[in-house]
């Protein structure tokens, strides 16, 4: 909301809109002050006066009606104009945000409900109310949601806070198989998820029926399920085959938003499991508990919802693995397993505990030992991949040393399946993720050759991203780079490489976007700060120095909107050792002759991008 938006100049006494026009955009005054009125058969009644820093206009926008006044401005006057879409992201992402509109809009229609009270008016503007609709009238149209419902939750189709979809499955001509996946999955979603989840049917077959596995069917996939989802309003897909002569059921699940980057449990299009088409309470347990682990939340109130799920999501997935599936060939069984392991992985992750990830990872070791007898590549590269993000977040929730080099190994052996020949986007996924792990390897032991290997790494996933064909990993992967660089060139006193750093930073920075993603926008121009800092600190360039400050102080302004204390506090830190440097060098050449008298520079501004980890929508897709 702070973001973007057009600045409209207004004179004194200027219409901004009129009462019955449509509503195409909200205001938030900048300067001046603005008067809303409206009409009555006495006259024109003044509703509100409104000063600086408020919000108005945004009524019509959230209950889709026409101008309930008219704005006219008082005296000369600015005011920002803010589009429907950056408005209704606002509310339905940022809590804060939605509570102060609810508060505003009571505060506001309860005075414009009294001032209207005091000229003998009702709030429908008219003298005399409208006699109710009689009865069983025919033709009446359907009724529209409420105000608040309209503002907390717009989608339109949504009854829950979490939608899952049951597509029709193929090769079942009849539906029974589709029918009872629904209905024990609704019956057990209504059990355990009360009104948190709803279970809906598509009505019709997914629309890609290709089971393949390679990257460009799975790119589909993605594309068509999100397609779908976005036009049905919903969270998560299920959609499938009835195979095995109509004894078995193999499913996947696709989001109706990806995460910026994989994380423990984190469920794909290439992720499948195969469950009996004859479904009892066990089977349904456990479809709904792998369903769930699926859901990405997408804002605080359904993160706070997600977490409360997965604990009963967890005991109705359990008893599957104990059941014995003779429908289930061996590498179906493996997948049944590996199910329940990315449950367990999300559980841990989300709830911050280490014995669900110790579990999980447990599942999918002993996965790996079965699938020795079947010698399914592709299953052994993805279970590694599980395997080794699942690592990775024990060891961040306090465990033994020893994950961050198993969870190393894991991925690289992933690599092996993932080959950059065959599936060059997870092949260089993979080496992102070993690079940062090699990142916190070298922060930890203070190793110069894990430090190395993850610029190394880093660079190999440049070979495949581009800024034009994958600009988030592109600019993902040039910020991690800048921040390796940095630190060996501090840690070398190699200007060539903090110059490196900050020009990788300037890079990662065209395609970030501070509108988009504020706190990954942040960590660059902070770590950017860092590099040009460090330059000065040698160079004794004043341009340097003006430069480093910007950057700080862009990093600054968004940390300390955003609330995020800890890292406004070392950005700010950072900020005034760069003023001070500054302000010694000065704008003439004979300061660049000064003697050092720069105090030491603050690292821990290196542990920002860590630490600004955020759900952020697929702009390319998610728009």
């Amino acid at each position: 909301m702070s973001d973007g938006g057009t600045i409209r100049k207004y004179k004194d006494g200027e219409i901004v809109f009129k009462e019955g026009d449509p509503s195409g955009s909200a205001y938030v005054i900048m300067k001046g002050a603005v008067e809303l009125t409206k009409n009555s058969q006495h006259g024109a009644v003044v509703l509100a006066k409104l000063k600086v820093g408020e919000l108005f206009g945004e009524m019509g926008i959230i209950d889709g009606s026409a101008r309930s006044a008219t704005c006219r401005a008082i005296g000369n006057c600015a005011l920002k104009e803010i589009s429907p879409q950056s408005l209704m992201s606002g509310i339905q992402n940022d809590p804060d945000l939605s509570s102060k509109v609810m508060t505003k809009l009571v505060e506001r229609l309860r005075l414009a409900d009294e001032m209207l009270a005091n000229a003998g008016i009702s709030s429908s503007g008219t003298a005399t109310p409208k006699p109710p609709a009689k009865q069983g009238a025919t033709g009446t149209p359907p009724k529209k949601k409420g105000f608040f419902s309209r503002l907390f939750s717009p989608q339109k189709g949504r009854e829950a806070t979490f939608e899952i979809l049951v597509a029709d499955l193929f090769d079942d001509p009849d539906q029974t198989a589709t029918l009872a996946l629904f209905d024990n999955l609704k019956a057990m979603a209504e059990r355990l998820g009360g009104s948190l989840i709803n279970v809906r049917r598509t009505n019709s077959t997914f629309a890609f029926a290709d089971f393949s596995d390679n990257p460009m069917v799975w790119g589909q996939v993605r594309t068509t399920a999100q397609a779908t989802l976005k036009e049905e309003e919903g969270d998560l897909l299920l959609w499938g085959q009835v195979r095995a002569r109509g004894e078995t059921i193999h499913l996947r699940m696709t989001q109706s938003l990806p995460l910026r980057s994989i994380r423990a449990g984190y469920i794909q299009p290439c992720d499948s499991v195969d469950i009996p088409s004859e479904l009892d309470d066990v089977v349904a347990g456990y479809v709904y508990g792998c369903a769930t682990g699926a859901l990405i939340p997408m804002n605080q109130n359904q993160r706070d919802c997600f977490v409360g799920l997965l604990g009963p999501a967890l005991d109705a997935a359990r008893p599957a693995l104990k059941k014995r599936m003779r429908e289930l060939d061996q590498d179906e069984q493996i997948r049944l397993e590996v199910g329940f392991a990315n449950l367990l992985a999300t559980c841990g992750l989300f709830k911050k505990m280490p014995q669900p990830l110790k579990e999980a990872e447990e599942t999918y070791t002993k996965a790996l030992r079965s699938l020795r007898r079947t010698k399914s590549t592709l299953l052994e590269g993805l279970i590694k991949r599980h395997l080794g993000y699942t690592q990775s977040a024990w060891f961040e929730l306090g465990g033994e040393s020893n994950l961050l080099e198993a969870a190393i190994e894991s991925l690289r052996e992933a690599s092996e399946s993932f080959t950059r020949d065959s599936f060059p986007q997870e092949w260089a996924e993979l080496q992102m993720m070993i690079g940062q792990l090699l990142f916190k390897k070298d922060q930890i032991n203070g190793n110069d050759m894990a430090l190395r290997e993850s610029i190394a790494a880093y660079q190999s996933a440049l070979q495949v991203y581009s800024a034009s064909t994958a600009p988030k990993r592109w600019g993902d992967a040039k910020h991690h780079l800048a921040r390796a660089l940095q630190l060996l060139g501090s840690q070398h006193g190699d200007l060539d490489m903090i110059a490196r750093s900050a020009e990788a930073c300037r890079e990662a920075l065209s395609v970030r976007s501070k509108m988009h993603a504020p706190m990954l926008w942040a960590a660059t121009q902070n770590n950017l700060g860092s590099a040009l800092f460090m330059l000065c600190q040698k160079t004794r360039k004043p341009e340097t120095a003006e430069a480093a400050v910007k950057a700080f102080q862009a990093a600054f302004d968004v940390y300390q909107a955003r609330k995020a204390v800890k890292l406004a506090q070392i950005t700010e830190k950072n900020l005034l050792r760069a003023k001070e440097v500054a302000i010694t060098l000065g704008p003439i050449p004979a300061a660049l002759n000064a003697p050092d008298e720069t105090p030491a520079f603050d690292e821990t501004a290196f542990s920002t991008a860590e630490e600004t980890t955020e759900v952020i929508e697929d702009e390319d897709t998610a728009q």
